[in-house]
């Protein structure tokens, strides 16, 4: 019997198909037949650990941390993030009336890129942040 799932991880087009004839169509061949049911799903990619650590390692939110004051406070790097989250991903309200930030840990690669590009953004042009040294998008 074959392994009950598979995961191809697909980049392009050609490499795409490279990979589903080589891997895809052997896997389906062994399938049992009769009675049996399965289900193909093509999603994004999750965020990966390459961008949580651009993000939150020494990256985006240490060095808004490290440089931004309002109201010449400063604020930790959890704070600027439920900042962002409500700012950029969007709220949802809570019982007793009070707001958070949506997460971000369901956020493909393609959004949580363009999230940290509009935290970047929003960082450089309204407090100031001059960024130094990022990993690039992963």
């Amino acid at each position: 019997m074959p392994n009950d799932s598979l995961t191809l991880e697909l980049h392009n087009r050609q490499q795409a198909w490279a990979v589903i004839k080589k891997f895809l169509f052997p896997f389906l061949a062994n399938v049992p037949q009769g009675g049996s049911r399965w289900v193909l799903t093509v999603t994004r990619r999750k965020r990966t650990k390459a961008q949580n650590r651009r993000y939150w390692g020494n990256g985006v939110l240490a060095q808004v941390t490290a440089q931004a004051v309002v109201g010449g406070r400063q604020f930790s790097a959890e704070t600027w993030h439920e900042q962002f989250k409500r700012m950029f991903i969007g709220v949802e309200e809570l019982p007793d009336g009070t707001v958070r930030g949506l997460s971000s840990t369901g956020l493909d690669t393609a959004q949580f890129c363009l999230f940290s590009d509009q935290v970047e953004a929003y960082a450089a042009s309204e407090l100031g942040v001059t960024f130094y040294d990022l990993e690039p998008h992963a």
